[in-house]
């Protein structure tokens, strides 16, 4: 393979030229990066805990950056909208997406056309934060255990109730793919928002939840009851709630996650001065104690690590959406 030196470098000027491409002016952006604010996209409203975790991160790496981070909520269409925002966005590190897995893993088998492929628009920067989905019923309920519940499924099939918040949202599939490890039957009582699904088992209108970590205050008010966490190993926020296995479930496998990613293409070493920053930031004591007030650990993984986490996770959520039938209307 010929390798490019610097007496190469004018000839490469010459060709890219007429294309509007200048190699210094690329090298100077590079050099001086970042020299102005740079925009952070939350594909979802504001206040819910992908929010939450960007403004917390916001202080710490705009001092590290010496430029603010600027929050935008670009919420629509089941978090499509702000990430084809990113992913059409110039590759230059001054546009970044913080996000989860609905847009970039689960959405591309529920819509016909997202505006994006979510395997090649995105360069990976770091997944932030992971937690675990809480399995919550109505502590009037005579369940203690995963294996109660599956029992009184399996006595009157379809007589139970699940709550949602949404067709086709991580809570949904989760339960989808609970009910078919399990060999049970429920029925879907779906809402718009995750308080809602939420507050419905606290009134005792539907009898399990696949609840956000963030529920845990819940339990320990005494207003839910935790059956289970969606993990293979118990969480180090609320070790006190067995994993599903424990419970006498099956061993389904789900985490609620938070990503930081950019634009395809955008060059490496800003990627890689983006991970160290984030990477830093998501473990100092401050933001680490009040990501597990959420019910989230912190990771901070490099960008070969998330992108490996991300090719592996579609075909176990394509394999549920297929199998439950799960459509949008």
């Amino acid at each position: 393979m010929a390798m490019l030196t610097r007496r190469h470098l004018p000839a490469l000027a010459g060709m890219l030229a007429p294309l509007g491409i200048n190699l210094p002016g690329i090298a100077r952006a590079q050099g001086n990066w970042p020299d102005r604010p740079i925009r952070v996209v939350v594909p979802f409203g504001a206040g819910g805990p992908t929010d939450v975790v960007a403004r917390l991160l916001a202080e710490p790496v705009g001092a590290a950056l010496g430029q603010p981070l600027v929050i935008e909520n670009r919420a629509g269409a089941g978090g499509n909208l702000g990430s084809r925002i990113v992913a059409q966005a110039a590759p230059d590190g001054y546009t970044l997406a913080l996000n989860a897995s609905s847009p970039l893993v689960i959405n591309q088998f529920l819509y016909r056309d997202l505006g994006y492929d979510p395997a090649t628009a995105f360069a990976p920067i770091s997944m932030l934060t992971t937690g675990p989905l809480l399995v919550v019923t109505n502590p009037r309920l005579p369940f203690a255990t995963i294996a109660d519940l599956v029992a009184e499924a399996k006595r009157r099939p379809g007589a139970l109730n699940y709550a949602t918040a949404g067709n086709g949202t991580v809570p949904h599939l989760a339960t989808e793919m609970f009910l078919r490890e399990a060999g049970i039957q429920m029925t879907n009582v779906t809402y718009r928002q995750t308080p809602d699904a939420t507050q419905s088992v606290m009134r005792g209108d539907t009898a399990v939840f696949f609840d956000s970590p963030q529920s845990i205050q819940h339990v320990r008010a005494g207003l839910l009851k935790a059956l289970a966490v969606t993990t293979p190993r118990r969480f180090g926020a609320f070790p006190e709630v067995p994993t599903m296995a424990e419970s006498g479930g099956p061993a389904i496998s789900v985490e609620a996650w938070y990503g930081l990613l950019a634009p395809a293409g955008t060059p490496a070493p800003i990627i890689a001065r983006l991970h160290d920053v984030f990477a830093t930031a998501i473990k100092r004591p401050e933001v680490a104690s009040r990501i597990a007030t959420l019910g989230f650990e912190t990771v901070g993984n490099t960008p070969a690590e998330f992108a490996r986490f991300l090719a592996a996770e579609p075909p176990k959520w394509r394999d549920v959406i297929r199998a439950a039938d799960v459509r949008l209307e």
